[in-house]
């Protein structure tokens, strides 16, 4: 007689909402952790481009960074 054994992952509720969720460093869902932590902070959200009107090109300042 040979027995087979089904493996399955662990569940955890969600600490915000209750879904249950495999465990993870947060312990929250993909949509909690979405609503809760914003991935773009630091990067600037407005940007201005200064391009040429006659020829269509835009302006690129110079890299002092590299000095």
């Amino acid at each position: 007689m040979q027995f087979a054994f089904q493996s399955t992952a662990p569940t955890i509720l969600c600490c915000m909402c209750g879904t249950g969720i495999e465990p993870n460093p947060s312990n929250m869902c993909v949509n909690c952790i979405r609503s809760q932590v914003d991935i773009t902070e630091g990067i600037p959200k407005q940007l201005i481009l200064n391009f040429c009107r006659y020829c269509g090109r835009y302006h690129q300042p110079p890299n002092l960074g590299e000095l």
